[in-house]
């Protein structure tokens, strides 16, 4: 599986468990174009984190701010910075169809996902293991007109040192 998609994928579940929570089984809405109630942080990850695997754009649009911003370290995005809502969604349009062409599903499961809720900020942490790297990732929610709405997403990736 593409690193790339695997840093994607692990953003979107930083959010969804509460403060120390370990990575765990909650599951996301499974009903088709749902948004599930975002009064707190973690439904608006797992709603991330369905849509992503699900490569659903329908469900998977609406969650991010205008102004979001995103980092990734590898292709099919590019190595700067990308901003705002019309771009992000630019690029991971782009991702799910490359996805879609190989039949590739992403499937990710975010490891010691912890979320910081800071009132109308949280910030979700995980990573995700497997093979010689480890990948890491951050998103950042920002709650809007009631809404939690990702305002940054950022994907790292290395060597695991040993």
């Amino acid at each position: 599986m593409p690193r790339l998609f695997v840093l994607c994928a692990s953003a979107a579940l930083v959010a969804a468990l509460p403060a120390g929570a370990a990575a765990g089984a909650p599951q996301a809405p499974s009903e088709a174009g749902a948004v599930p109630s975002a009064s707190k942080p973690e439904a608006a990850v797992l709603a991330f984190v369905s849509a992503f695997n699900a490569l659903d754009r329908s469900r998977f649009d609406p969650l991010f701010a205008e102004d979001v911003t995103l980092f990734f370290p590898s292709a099919p995005f590019p190595v700067r910075r990308v901003e705002g809502k019309t771009a992000t969604l630019e690029w991971f349009g782009r991702f799910f169809d490359s996805l879609r062409k190989r039949g590739a599903g992403p499937g990710i499961q975010p490891q010691d996902l912890t979320v910081q809720d800071y009132g109308d900020v949280a910030v979700a942490t995980f990573h995700l293991g497997g093979g010689e790297s480890v990948s890491r990732r951050t998103v950042v929610l920002r709650r809007q007109r009631g809404q939690w709405a990702i305002a940054h997403l950022h994907a790292s990736s290395e060597t695991e040192r040993r």
